[in-house]
């Protein structure tokens, strides 16, 4: 970006809305380019139109300022960064020149965007009907704050022999130039649609009607005074602030919905997404029969499917190929519009119903006033595509409305109490009515966008394992995981899994009592503290698989130990409290306690992050943790109680009966109480040592580092933590199918396939470390077999 550059420029605002702001700046726009000025033009406030006409006249795009998406200095920066190579800045109102937020307040309004980037105002004021009470009007508005900054007044609709007149009553009382003035121009009048003006493309010979009113200003209006005020701006010292937006390693490929049905964007939107690294490939919904090829991402805006919504109904290819993909997983953002396309049907103007892409369950239809108009800022509530607590501001403005319009955001309108749910999150889509403005949370796109990096790293991962000379896919699941791998270390070239840990946490459970398992719960002590000396069945499997062993105390109903830092041969302190309770009768822990228990395993996986660690496997230790397990997975999957409960560490069979009624008296509990949260249920039904292996798998993600799954416990608390935030399978390695029912049904309902089927059921980690020679031997064949044409021998091909 230049520095300290003077960008000459004009505000033009108006009194109220239909005053002619839109008129006049697209004459000007045209005007200036007639004189060999290179013209930037921008709209104040969440408007799509007027910046379509600016586009359709300038052969340019358009931006939009509006200080209620936006801090003062971010405004600042994309003024400059998209006005440093203009000659002259032309910006345009919204509404009334202080209108803003909720009609109560001037921010977010013409006038504060004035203030924001210091530009000079030039008042445009409906002369129809009146006379000398312009003055007055025209007064007040200058008055009305000390800063105003209007330095010029043009009139509309008023004749030129009047005009005289008046304009020497404004200047006199208002101490202000009047500039010029238009007559009337009905045949130049731009006429209205249900979402506002139309849009250009629906008006015959633009250019003409364009350079007719540059005409007509230049006939009737002091030009040369409007560029001397243009031009008095003081040098600009461009915000200096380190602003930073993120960049992708990898470049992305994204598919973008444009065409007449889908029109509305933001300019900013844009080029917060190719900045960051996404390469925009625009597609017709209208006209396309299918989606461009190898993308890694979609998004659907907005428009007007509801004008052309008979068409879309028609286009059946493109329309299956959005469902078959978006359903894949591909990573996808829908607004308003888009929204409206993903549902399974919507009224068209004419009041027919017609089917649309059906990736959603919902109806759009028609209403009779506005629906939610106006701006919001919305607060996720569920994990998925967007984590939960992201915050991202938008604007509503619509008609039509839909019978589902989701419940994971929160919106919250500006300076009021209305709040209201909204917008989908799952694990690939955020969808909604409200048009985000990307600048109020790069966060949340730097979070879209890396999930459609994973997608395309993933793919030419695939395409280079099939570049192998073998036969394609004959190493199965081994071939998958190392595709996974490289999606989560975000590398083409072989993912690195060299330096490797397990991570054990101990826990005890008063469900012990209940005479659920064969031995007591000192064995959970005696069993920890030999994991630590390296005396353990997974110690020798550890040594032989070169795998650092770490052991951590989160929950043993034991005095705490002393080592707080975490360190190999001594079981490290991360106590939350002594022993979980008696699940068959009460809370396995407090939902604080248990928050505590998550974060504690997420930190434990950043710790070992820092320690250079490139993969993490679980395990466990906790005399009775089939029994939580067993009822967590029974209620996150569904399956019968006797389908997910075996025999944990060696039960007899009136040992299993008893087990089958406490797992049953857990569950009924969890019903009565109406818990619907995951953490609420976690912390009901599990163990302290389960919540903690939650935290590992979610620090997993968090911290983009893969995490192996072991046996029936790790694999509950693997389910608990997809039940938290889905998006977190991505980052999962599942290793063997224990053994235990709670586990296979576990691994079916996540969708994830174990390579390992050896009925093990020890847990400890041993199954999980039993998977890292299988990656050894998997990733030493991505990387170092030649290809087909390195053995000139005729490439397989992949048939569908």
């Amino acid at each position: 970006m230049k520095e300290n550059r003077k960008i000459p420029r004009l505000l033009f605002a108006a009194p109220k809305s239909g005053s002619g702001k839109t008129m006049v700046v697209c004459g000007m726009i045209a005007a200036m380019k007639k004189r060999g000025k290179k013209v930037a033009a921008f709209k104040c406030g969440p408007d799509y139109i007027d910046p379509m006409f600016h586009r359709k006249v300038l052969g340019v795009e358009s931006g939009n300022l509006d200080t209620y998406f936006t801090e003062e200095d971010t405004t600042r920066y994309i003024f400059y960064k998209e006005a440093q190579d203009a000659d002259i800045a032309i910006l345009e109102g919204v509404m009334g020149y202080y209108d803003g937020l909720g009609g109560q307040s001037p921010k977010g309004s013409t006038y504060d965007v004035g203030k924001v980037t210091k530009t000079p105002v030039i008042l445009i004021v409906d002369g129809k009907g009146a006379s000398v009470s312009l003055a007055a009007v025209i007064k007040g508005m200058i008055e009305y704050r000390k800063d105003s900054n209007i330095q010029g007044i043009l009139l509309n609709q008023v004749s030129s022999g009047y005009y005289d007149r008046i304009r020497e009553v404004i200047e006199r009382e208002c101490k202000v130039k009047v500039l010029g003035y238009l007559p009337q121009l009905k045949h130049l009048e731009i006429p209205s649609r249900h979402l506002g003006l139309v849009s250009p493309e629906e008006i015959t010979a633009f250019g003409q009607w364009a350079n007719q009113v540059a005409k007509e200003l230049e006939r009737t209006v002091d030009m040369e005074e409007l560029i001397k005020i243009a031009e008095s701006v003081e040098e600009s010292e461009i915000n200096r602030r380190n602003f930073h937006i993120p960049v992708l390693e990898h470049k992305v490929k994204l598919a973008v919905a444009r065409d007449e049905a889908f029109s509305f964007y933001y300019r900013e939107n844009v080029e917060v997404l190719e900045i960051m690294g996404a390469d925009l490939v625009y597609f017709s919904p209208l006209h396309d029969k299918e989606l461009p090829k190898e993308i890694d991402g979609l998004v659907l805006w907005g428009g007007y499917p509801e004008k052309y919504a008979r068409e879309l109904e028609k286009n059946e290819g493109m329309r299956k190929d959005i469902f078959n993909i978006c359903k894949s997983g591909l990573p996808c953002i829908a607004e308003c519009g888009g929204f409206l396309y993903l549902q399974q049907t919507l009224e068209g103007e004419n009041g027919r119903n017609y089917q649309m892409a059906g990736v959603l369950k919902g109806e759009g239809y028609r209403t009779q006033k506005l629906s939610r108009f106006g701006y919001m800022e919305a607060v996720n509530e569920v994990n998925g595509i967007v984590q939960k607590g992201e915050k991202i501001k938008g604007h509503e403005f619509h008609y039509w409305d839909c019978t589902d319009n989701g419940e994971a955001f929160l919106a919250k309108k500006p300076l009021g109490k209305k709040s209201y749910r909204c917008m989908i999150n799952t694990s690939n889509l955020l969808a909604g009515f409200p048009h985000l403005y990307y600048y109020s949370n790069l966060s949340i796109i730097k979070g879209f966008l890396e999930n459609c990096e994973r997608i395309h790293v993933k793919r030419e991962a695939k395409k280079h394992w099939d570049k192998i000379a073998k036969p394609i896919d004959s190493l199965g699941l081994m071939e998958d995981y190392v595709v996974k791998l490289c999606g989560m270390q975000n590398m083409f070239h072989p993912p690195s899994i060299k330096k490797r840990a397990l991570m054990i946490l101990c826990g005890d459970h008063g469900v012990v009592a209940e005479g659920v398992t064969q031995t007591d719960a000192s064995v959970t002590r005696i069993v920890s503290e030999n994991f630590a000396k390296g005396i353990s069945t997974v110690n020798h499997i550890a040594r032989y698989t070169k795998t650092d062993v770490y052991v951590a105390d989160i929950g043993m109903d034991t005095p705490s130990y002393h080592q707080d830092k975490l360190v190999m041969g001594e079981v490290v302190n991360r106590k939350i409290r002594r022993g979980a309770g008696n699940i068959a009768k009460e809370p396995a822990m407090t939902i604080e306690e248990c928050e505590k228990a998550i974060q504690a395993g997420i930190s434990l996986v950043k710790e070992l992050k820092n320690k250079g660690y490139e993969i993490i496997a679980t395990g466990e230790m906790g005399i009775g943790n089939t029994t939580p397990s067993s009822a967590l997975t029974a209620i996150f999957t569904g399956e019968k109680v006797k389908a997910v409960t075996g025999r944990g560490a060696g039960l007899s069979e009136e040992g299993l009966e008893k087990k089958y009624q406490v797992v049953e008296q857990i569950i009924e509990r969890v019903k009565k109480k109406h818990l619907k949260k995951p953490e609420e249920i976690l912390a009901e039904a599990g163990g302290l040592e389960i919540a903690g292996l939650v935290g590992i798998f979610l620090g997993g993600m968090k911290y983009r580092i893969p995490i192996v799954m072991d046996g029936v416990i790790s694999t509950a608390a693997a389910l608990t933590a997809m039940k938290i935030a889905p998006k977190v399978t991505e980052f999962m390695l599942a290793s063997h199918v224990s053994h235990e029912g709670a586990a296979k049904a576990a691994l079916s309902y996540m969708g994830l396939p174990a390579m390992i089927h050896g009925e093990m059921c020890l847990g400890e980690g041993t199954g999980a470390l039993s998977l890292f020679p299988l990656l050894d031997i998997a990733i030493e064949v991505y990387e170092k077999m030649g290809s087909f044409q390195d053995y000139a021998i005729e490439p397989y091909q992949r048939f569908k």
